[in-house]
């Protein structure tokens, strides 16, 4: 089977996957799938497009424990400034003014080490606010990040850029930032979907970038956006439907073994 039916194969069959969950599951329905797949709505402006890059940094490996963004939000807020990266960046001169507030807001203890998730955390804050600057409004970033959606190659130099720019920021997480911005033409290679798409012979190896541009390759086989594509497999992996938080437990190890056994698939 030539690749590109091979992605138009699996994603039907993951479409038809997700369905029947929802269908044999009470307490969901069509409508909070379409929500789901639907994503929540672009950034405001600039500010809040920061908010989103400062919430993905907070979720780097342990880090999302550490910072506990979503419930210091409303302090998060005050001390970062409603989020305006002008102003974060006239406040705090550099990182360790901006660490030595947190340590005085939040009471921490021993965030002397270099390898401190506060301090890690504090570096990524300032080193986003100083990218994030350096556009006009949220209408000047689109148009920036808009430049980068010619084909695969392109879409995947952009989150690559990020990582260089933003401390903190790795490929996968550059890549979530993204994604959860309102940008839908960028997926997250994730463990989920690094699975699915190596043990369905879609990629040749497990490596991050290589999964990303296969998930851009699927989107542009199935005509959607490679979000639905990437919240597809996902949910199915997950099985966690957050905005109502349901879960219904992870079916990836099931998915992956239905699609292997599938008629359509020999």
């Amino acid at each position: 089977m030539e690749k590109c039916n091979k992605y138009i194969c699996v994603f039907g069959l993951a479409e038809e996957f997700l369905e029947e969950i929802v269908c044999n599951d009470p307490r969901l329905n069509e409508s909070i799938l379409k929500e789901h797949l639907r994503g929540d709505p672009e950034p405001a402006d600039i500010s809040d497009v920061n908010r989103r890059l400062i919430s993905s940094l907070s979720n780097r490996n342990m880090m999302s424990a550490v910072i506990g963004f979503d419930k210091r939000k409303e302090k998060m807020r005050e001390i970062l400034f409603e989020y305006k990266p002008s102003k974060i960046l006239a406040i705090y001169k550099n990182s360790e003014e901006l660490l030595e507030k947190f340590k005085k807001e939040f009471h921490l203890k021993n965030v002397q080490g270099k390898r401190n998730l506060w301090r890690k955390f504090s570096e990524g804050v300032l080193s986003g606010s100083s990218f994030l600057v350096a556009f006009k409004n949220k209408e000047d970033l689109d148009t920036f990040i808009k430049t980068f959606t010619f084909n695969k190659y392109t879409k995947a130099a952009l989150p690559m850029l990020l990582s260089k720019e933003i401390k903190g920021f790795g490929f996968a997480l550059s890549c979530d930032f993204l994604k959860e911005s309102g940008y839908r033409d960028y997926p997250k290679p994730d463990v989920h979907l690094i699975e699915i798409f190596y043990r369905l012979g879609l990629v040749e190896s497990r490596d991050q970038y290589e999964v990303y541009k296969s998930i851009v390759e699927m989107a542009d086989a199935v005509k959607k956006d490679a979000y639905t594509v990437d919240k597809t497999f996902w949910l199915i992996s997950s099985g966690y439907f957050h905005r109502n938080e349901i879960k219904v437990g992870g079916r990836r190890e099931e998915f992956i073994k239905s699609v292997k056994t599938n008629k359509l698939w020999k």
